[in-house]
């Protein structure tokens, strides 16, 4: 007993743990992919790059030739229990070298949905089941002859209304 009287007093210790939850809440937007158009050569004409955004499918035309296979479409998902909704938002997007010195792009947008239910559909204002709506945006990219090399960048913003 005498040496158990005679150890050093047993330690405690604390210390502060966290617990994390993620909660998605209803009428949410939430960007899963962002648009790319690729990797492309520009000729000694101008031309474009299309990126279907139902299929995701990329194309060429004019003096634009196609290198890879990087493009996609945005993807974007929605949550809400509300059964009617409208999507709006930018129609274009201007791509600006990232450094500078050369000259601007511009793309022209396309909105398609496909709800939860299955099945494409163009936007406007939409009867949707309710749960999760996925959106697609793809558009066309104009490029100018011999546009400059370099990684060419923009935003563009989509807007979800439930009403």
């Amino acid at each position: 007993m005498a040496a158990a009287m005679s150890c050093a007093p047993v330690q405690a210790a604390d210390t502060n743990v966290t617990a994390n939850a993620a909660i998605v809440r209803p009428n949410t937007l939430i960007k899963t992919d962002d648009l790319n158009f690729g990797t492309l050569v520009s000729g000694p004409t101008g031309g474009t790059v299309t990126v279907n955004p139902v299929t995701n499918a990329r194309s060429s035309g004019g003096g634009v030739t196609l290198v890879g296979t990087t493009a996609q479409r945005a993807t974007f998902q929605g949550t809400g229990g509300i059964f009617l909704i409208t999507v709006s938002g930018s129609t274009s997007v201007t791509l600006a070298r990232i450094g500078g010195g050369a000259p601007n792009m511009t793309a022209s947008l396309v909105r398609a949905a496909s709800t939860s239910g299955g099945g494409i559909a163009l936007l406007g204002a939409t009867l949707l089941p309710s749960g999760v709506q996925t959106y697609y945006i793809g558009g066309t990219l104009t490029v100018p002859a011999n546009q400059p090399a370099g990684d060419y960048s923009g935003t563009f913003t989509l807007t979800v209304n439930y009403l």
